[in-house]
C-alpha cells in the first residue's frame, strides 16, 4: 500500500517517487507518457524513468510528457508548433514575478503548465491503481527552488491538491531534499549540496541528524541560496551561437516552430558535449529555408558559457553561500565538501566555473556515485523529509505591513528582516482604529518588502557611504492586496487607537496575528494565521462552503465576488479604488473569456445596466500611440518599451472581451440590455497625451472614480437591474 508520494516538477523533466508501507522507495514509470534512459540506470533491469516536462495541445486535448513531442511530429499544420510548449516552469518562475508588474503571457504559462500537471496526474492515478491497488494518496511531497516567489509555491500546491486530493500536502526546496538525500555517514553530517537543473541552481548547507541505524532524522538548515539559471539557458546559446555562425538573427526571431526545433537541436549539442570533446547536430528547417549544421567542440561551449552571464551568475551564487556561512560562523573546515546533483553538472564547462568559484573556499566538488542519483537525489530526499523534519529555516525576504500615513501616500513596517530564524515574534505592534465614521473594518495589507540604497545626486563621490536603504518594491501576499479585515467597533470614537495588532511567524512558516480590543478588553484574534510564507499567498485557511449570497441594503458599496487579486500592484491600487467608491456594484477580476484564454483585469457590474470591462497597464513614463497601432511607454531616461497586448494594443485587446462579457451576462439576464465601456487604466505616473482616438477611455488611476460616478449619473433614469451575485458568478464561472 502507498505511504508517501513524492514528485520533483523539473523544466526539463519530471519525476516520482513512491514509498509503501514496508518503506521500500522506487521511481514510478508512467506507460504511457515517461521515457527511459538506460544510460542514466544502475542496471538494465531497472531503467531510470522521467517524464519530459513538455506539453502538446493537439485537437483531442493536452497531450505531455513523452506523447507531446511525438504528437506534434505527426501535426503538419503551421500552427502546430504555437500549440507546443517546453521550459515552462523556467518561464513560470520568471513570469510570477514579471506579471506583479503587468507583463503579458503569464496566463497562457499558467495554463499550460496547469494542463501538464492535470494529464500527469490522471496517469499517475491509474498507476497507482495498477501499483498499488489504489489510487487514494495519504501522503504528497512537493520540491520547489530555494527563490521560487510564494505565488509558484501557491499554484503548485492548489494544482496538485486539486487533481491529486492527497490527505496531506507539503513542500519542501529541492536542493534541502538533496541533503537528506545524501544525509549519510560517508558523507559526514554537514552536507553541502550544489543543485544545478534546468531552470535553477540552488546551494544549501545543513546539518543532518542521525538515528541509531544511520539513517537521517532531522535536517538542521544553516544557508540556502538560489538563482535563476540553468540548463536551459545553455540550450538558448548554443542556438543562438549556431545561427549567428551562418550570419541569421537569433532563433526567437523566427517563427515559433523555428525557435522550438532550434532550441531543442541546441539541448542535443549540450548533452553530447557533456561526454565527448566533439559534437555535430544537423538542423533542417525546409519551411524557413534554413540548413544549418550544430558542430561545436567543448571548447566552443566553454567560450559561450565563460561570456555570458551563466559564469557570473554562479560564482556570484557561490560568493552569496561563502558570506552567508561566514555571517553564520559556521568552519569551513567542518565542510568536508560540496556534492553535484542536477543534470547540468554534467557540463564541463559549467564544472569548470564550480571548480573556479569553490577553490577560494579550498571545498572540494564530489560527483553523485551515480548519475542516476544526481538526478534522483531530490525526489528520493523528498521522500526522506517526511521522517528527518527541516529545522532552523529562515526568511528569504523583508516582510512589511502596508500603512497609509495622513498625506495619503503609503509607508511600510518592517515586521521581520531577511535572515530572520522562524519562529519568531515581530518586535512591531501595530496600535490602530476608527479614522473615518464609514469605516467598518481595518485592513492588513502584509508582502515581501525589497529594499535597495537611496540614490545619491550626481554630485555625490561614488567611494562616499551609499545612503539609507528605501522601500523600492512591496509585493502584496494576500488576495485584494490585504490578508484579512479586523471588524471594528461601529461606536468607537473617530481616531481612537483602542486596537493592538501583534505578530508572529510560527514553526511552519505560517503569519499569525493576535487583535485585542484594549478598551472592551477583548480578544478579538487569539493568533490566528492569515497567510502560509512557505506554501501559499492565499489565505492559509480557505471555506469549502459556497460564499454567502449578497443583496443591496441601500448602501453604496462596490461588493467583490472572487477576491483573488491581480499579479501585480496597478490591479491591486485599482481594485481598491473601485472598493472605496460611493456606487453600488459587482467586482469580478482576473477572469478568463474566449477561446484564446484572454484575462480581464477588472469587470465592473453596476445595477444601472453598465459593464465597465479594464484592462490595467502598469507602464510608467510618455506613453505614445493610436487607436490602430502599437503602444509604446518612453521612460524618464529615455528608454522604449513596448506597451505588450494581444492584438496591438491595450484598447483593441479591451475590446476583444465585449462580446464575450455581454454573451455570459446574457446567459443570465436575457431580458436586459446592457451597456459597455472600454477602460485601460495606467498609473499615475504615466502621461498618456501622446496617445490617439480613446478618448476619455484610457486614464490614470486617480481620474477612474470621478469617470464612473459621471457615467452612473447619466443612467441614474435607467430601470435599475436587480444584479444576484449567486447568478453573476454562475455567468463567469465562479462557482
Amino acid at each position: 500500500m502507498l505511504q508517501h508520494l513524492a514528485i520533483d516538477l523539473g523544466n526539463t523533466n519530471t519525476l516520482i517517487a513512491t514509498r509503501d508501507q514496508e518503506g521500500r522507495e522506487a521511481l514510478l514509470h508512467l506507460p504511457r507518457i515517461s521515457q527511459l534512459d538506460t544510460q542514466l540506470s544502475r542496471s538494465p533491469e531497472k531503467p531510470f524513468t522521467f517524464v519530459p516536462s513538455e506539453v502538446f495541445h493537439s485537437d483531442d486535448g493536452p497531450e505531455v510528457g513523452a506523447r507531446a513531442w511525438a504528437k506534434l511530429s505527426e501535426d503538419e499544420r503551421p500552427d502546430a508548433y504555437r500549440r507546443y510548449g517546453r521550459n515552462f516552469k523556467r518561464q513560470l518562475l520568471d513570469s510570477f514575478v514579471q506579471a506583479r508588474h503587468g507583463e503579458e503571457g503569464h496566463r497562457s504559462l499558467l495554463e499550460t503548465s496547469t494542463d501538464f500537471v492535470r494529464v500527469l496526474c490522471h496517469d499517475l492515478k491509474q498507476e497507482l491503481e495498477v501499483e498499488f491497488g489504489s489510487s487514494h494518496v495519504p501522503s504528497l511531497i512537493l520540491t520547489a527552488p530555494v527563490q521560487a516567489p510564494s505565488e509558484y509555491r501557491a499554484w503548485l500546491r492548489e494544482v496538485f491538491s486539486a487533481n491529486l486530493q492527497p490527505e496531506a500536502i507539503r513542500l519542501i526546496d529541492e536542493s534541502t531534499a538533496a541533503a537528506l538525500f545524501y544525509g549519510e555517514e560517508a558523507f559526514g553530517s554537514r552536507v553541502l549540496i550544489v543543485d544545478i537543473g534546468g531552470s535553477t541552481s540552488d546551494i544549501t548547507l545543513a546539518d543532518i541528524g542521525f538515528a541509531g541505524d544511520g539513517t537521517p532524522e532531522e535536517a538542521r538548515l544553516i544557508t540556502k541560496t538560489g538563482t535563476f539559471v540553468g540548463g536551459s539557458t545553455i540550450d538558448d546559446l548554443i542556438a543562438e551561437k549556431a545561427f549567428a555562425l551562418q550570419g541569421l538573427n537569433p532563433p526567437s526571431t523566427f517563427n515559433r516552430k523555428t525557435y522550438l526545433r532550434a532550441i531543442r537541436a541546441g539541448e542535443k549539442v549540450k548533452k553530447k558535449l557533456s561526454f565527448s570533446k566533439r559534437a555535430l547536430e544537423p538542423y533542417e528547417d525546409l519551411q524557413a529555408g534554413l540548413t544549418i549544421n550544430m558542430a561545436f567542440r567543448n571548447t566552443d561551449l566553454a567560450s559561450m558559457i565563460t561570456d555570458s552571464t551563466i559564469a557570473s551568475s554562479l560564482k556570484d551564487l557561490v560568493q552569496e553561500t561563502a558570506t552567508e556561512i561566514q555571517n553564520r560562523g559556521i568552519a569551513q573546515n567542518s565542510i568536508s565538501g560540496a556534492i553535484l546533483v542536477g543534470g547540468c553538472t554534467i557540463c564541463p564547462p559549467i564544472r569548470t566555473v564550480l571548480n573556479e568559484a569553490f577553490s577560494g573556499l579550498d571545498l572540494e566538488l564530489s560527483d553523485s556515485p551515480t548519475e542516476e542519483e544526481r538526478f534522483a537525489a531530490v525526489v528520493f530526499g523528498a521522500l526522506r523529509s517526511v521522517d528527518a523534519p527541516v529545522s532552523n529555516d529562515y526568511l528569504l525576504h523583508d516582510y512589511a505591513i502596508r500603512l497609509r500615513a495622513v498625506n495619503g501616500n503609503f509607508v511600510y513596517q518592517t515586521l521581520f528582516r531577511q535572515g530572520t530564524v522562524f519562529p519568531c515574534l515581530s518586535d512591531f505592534a501595530l496600535n490602530s482604529g476608527r479614522q473615518t465614521r464609514e469605516q467598518v473594518g481595518i485592513r492588513i495589507s502584509v508582502g515581501e518588502l525589497y529594499r535597495q540604497p537611496r540614490r545619491l545626486d550626481d554630485s555625490a563621490n561614488e567611494t562616499e557611504t551609499p545612503g539609507p536603504l528605501v522601500a523600492n518594491e512591496f509585493r502584496p501576499l494576500g488576495t485584494g492586496g490585504h490578508l484579512v479585515v479586523i471588524p471594528v467597533d461601529p461606536n468607537a470614537p473617530v481616531g481612537d487607537k483602542r486596537y493592538r495588532i501583534t505578530f508572529a511567524i510560527d514553526t511552519e512558516r505560517q503569519l499569525r496575528i493576535t487583535v485585542d480590543d484594549t478598551v472592551n478588553q477583548i480578544r478579538l484574534f487569539d493568533n490566528q494565521v492569515i497567510v502560509d510564507l512557505n506554501e501559499s499567498a492565499a489565505p492559509a485557511v480557505i471555506p469549502t462552503t459556497p460564499p454567502p449570497a449578497i443583496t443591496y441594503t441601500g448602501t453604496q458599496k462596490v461588493i467583490e465576488l472572487n477576491p483573488n487579486p491581480g499579479y501585480n500592484n496597478l490591479e491591486i491600487e485599482v481594485a481598491n479604488v473601485l472598493r472605496d467608491m460611493a456606487i453600488e456594484g459587482y467586482l469580478i477580476s482576473n477572469i478568463i473569456l474566449g477561446q484564446h484564454l484572454h484575462e480581464v483585469d477588472h469587470l465592473l457590474i453596476t445595477p444601472s445596466g453598465e459593464a465597465y470591462i479594464m484592462e490595467c497597464k502598469n507602464y510608467r513614463g510618455t506613453w505614445t500611440g493610436g487607436i490602430n497601432s502599437q503602444w509604446i511607454c518612453t521612460a524618464p531616461d529615455g528608454s522604449e518599451r513596448v506597451i505588450a497586448a494581444r492584438p496591438v494594443n491595450p484598447m483593441l485587446q479591451c475590446r476583444r472581451y465585449i462580446g464575450d462579457v455581454l454573451r455570459r451576462l446574457a446567459s443570465e439576464y436575457p431580458d436586459v440590455q446592457f451597456s459597455k465601456a472600454c477602460l485601460v487604466i495606467a498609473p499615475d505616473h504615466a502621461h498618456l497625451d501622446g496617445v490617439s482616438g480613446c478618448g476619455t477611455n484610457l486614464m490614470n488611476v486617480s481620474a477612474l472614480p470621478a469617470f464612473i460616478t459621471a457615467m452612473e449619473t447619466r443612467r441614474q433614469d435607467r430601470p435599475r437591474v436587480d444584479l444576484d451575485p449567486d447568478r453573476l458568478r454562475k455567468a463567469f464561472y465562479l462557482v
